[in-house]
């Protein structure tokens, strides 16, 4: 099982680079936090990024990058505290979380309008006391022309407010992709 896991996301990573001038190599240990959080990256860079943070033994790992994990209120984020603050969309945080397809920073900003309308993401929460909305960033499929994977991207930047952390703003991409498999 484990080798279908390490193929699938070779395949994830070859593909979602693969374009007529072949960048430099992917290294997960070297991604910029402020890409990922602004949706500068696509989606099996991503996987891959994500999957290396829970991986204690990955060059990328939290641990390896001198995170801590943060006690939580929901089971849907795992949290983590930074070594030093990050710079990301105008203000500063030591905090960063997770879902299943999304990382965001929290920022200590009890209202997210003018971050929204900065940002061009509208709440479709208008008038709750509550901000959620998204922008969207990219939608778009790459194939390898080596060996026919391919891999249907989407990223949206979202900006939440969430009861697991109250008085904060959630501010991030989620990304959904999809392994498409070469034609037979």
């Amino acid at each position: 099982m484990q080798v279908i896991y390490k193929f699938a996301l070779a395949a994830l990573l070859s593909c979602s680079s693969a374009d007529a001038a072949r960048p430099a190599p992917f290294d997960l240990a070297r991604i910029d936090l402020a890409d990922v959080l602004a949706c500068k990256i696509d989606g099996g860079h991503y996987l891959g990024f994500a999957v290396s943070i829970s991986d204690s033994g990955s060059p990328g790992s939290a641990k390896t990058r001198g995170w801590v994990k943060l006690p939580t209120q929901s089971l849907m984020f795992s949290s983590y505290r930074l070594p030093k603050p990050l710079g990301v969309f105008g203000y500063t945080t030591s905090t960063v979380a997770f879902t299943g397809s999304a990382m965001f920073a929290v920022l200590d900003l009890q209202n997210p309008t003018a971050l929204g309308v900065a940002q061009g993401v509208t709440n479709i929460l208008e008038g709750s006391g509550q901000f959620m909305g998204e922008r969207l960033v990219d939608e778009s499929t790459r194939v390898d022309k080596e060996t026919g994977f391919g891999f249907k991207n989407r990223s949206a930047l979202q900006i939440a407010t969430n009861s697991a952390f109250p008085g904060k703003t959630l501010i991030g991409c989620s990304y959904d992709g999809k392994l498409q498999f070469p034609a037979l």
